[in-house]
């Protein structure tokens, strides 16, 4: 009997001691981990340029020649090639709908830098306020609206002073000054 007690004590010894120290060093793995993951990101962060062949969805600025990760929201950048044809695939699509049709015009609408993602939703916000624009997207990468509109209810330059209002260039048309200083810190 004391012998068993005394095997019960030693094995339940043996399992609390394993445990701990498996726990301890799951603990060190986890954060030898993260470190690695915050060096890699910090190594790729390092290659970011003006014009490359990697871009954040969210952040069109962040761009790289090779695979990386965005300064700002982490994410893996994406091939700007991937993104080119998925624009080019909704822009035909659009056309597709609307070319032909009586009094749809196709327009385009040349945006200023766009820092993020968020600056996208004031700018949809002021199409939508235009019931003449049927159809549009934005590539907020390329920096451009693509669209259709009815002539019969609005105009091109009706469709560039909404966009001026809402705190960006549009065509040749400057951004309005009041509309930019109430927009995110990030769409400035």
């Amino acid at each position: 009997m004391k012998t068993l007690k005394l095997a019960a004590v030693f094995t339940l010894s043996f399992v609390f001691i394993y445990a701990f120290a498996g726990c301890g060093k799951k603990e060190s793995t986890e954060k030898q981990n993260e470190q690695k993951q915050t060096d890699q990101t910090k190594a790729d962060t390092t290659k970011m340029v003006k014009d490359g062949k990697y871009v954040c969805p969210m952040h069109p600025l962040e761009q790289s020649n090779e695979p990386a990760k965005c300064r700002i929201c982490k994410m893996n950048l994406v091939p700007k090639d991937e993104h080119n044809k998925e624009m080019m695939e909704m822009h035909e699509k659009m056309e597709g709908k609307y070319a032909g049709k009586k009094d749809m015009v196709h327009f385009e609408v040349k945006l200023s830098v766009i820092k993020s993602d968020r600056c996208e939703g004031a700018i949809e916000s002021a199409l939508s306020s235009d019931k003449g624009i049927v159809d549009y997207h934005i590539d907020i990468i390329d920096r451009v609206i693509h669209m259709y509109f009815d002539k019969s209810k609005t105009s091109k330059d009706n469709i560039e002073k909404l966009v001026s209002n809402a705190g960006f260039d549009a065509n040749e048309r400057k951004a309005n000054p009041d509309a930019v200083a109430k927009l995110p810190d990030e769409c400035k």
